[in-house]
């Protein structure tokens, strides 16, 4: 790899990580969502800083360069990040269907209720 690529790499894998932590820092994002993404930004310095490493491990996994190694990777790791936001979507859809529904049901016991004791005064 060469060292113009190693050292871009490195600044960005730290300048993620910073941005990363900014983010939890500025409350604008929780540490358990972001979490997976400062164990990418630390995955990315490593590769940067030891890039022999990655390319031995391409090379045992049948890849000819480091780079489309980590290209796999990464789409593979944001297809599955994807996965379990769209399943956490899906989950929250129901719970506020659900909440819609009771919110319904005691609006209408409510209505309800008003109505008795407008009649009975």
């Amino acid at each position: 790899m060469p060292i113009q690529l190693r050292i871009l790499a490195i600044v960005l894998a730290v300048l993620f990580f910073v941005y990363t932590i900014r983010l939890v820092r500025k409350d604008k994002a929780e540490v358990r969502h972001m979490l997976k993404w400062l164990i990418l930004a630390l995955i990315m310095l490593n590769g940067a800083i030891f890039p022999k490493v990655g390319s031995n491990i391409a090379h045992f996994f049948g890849i000819e360069t480091l780079t489309a190694l980590t290209l796999f990777m990464l789409v593979g790791i944001l297809l599955i990040i994807s996965l379990k936001y769209q399943m956490s979507l899906i989950s929250a859809e129901k719970q506020i269907k659900n909440l819609i529904q009771e919110v319904s049901l005691l609006n209408k016991k409510i209505k309800e209720l008003e109505r008795k004791n407008d009649k009975k005064e």
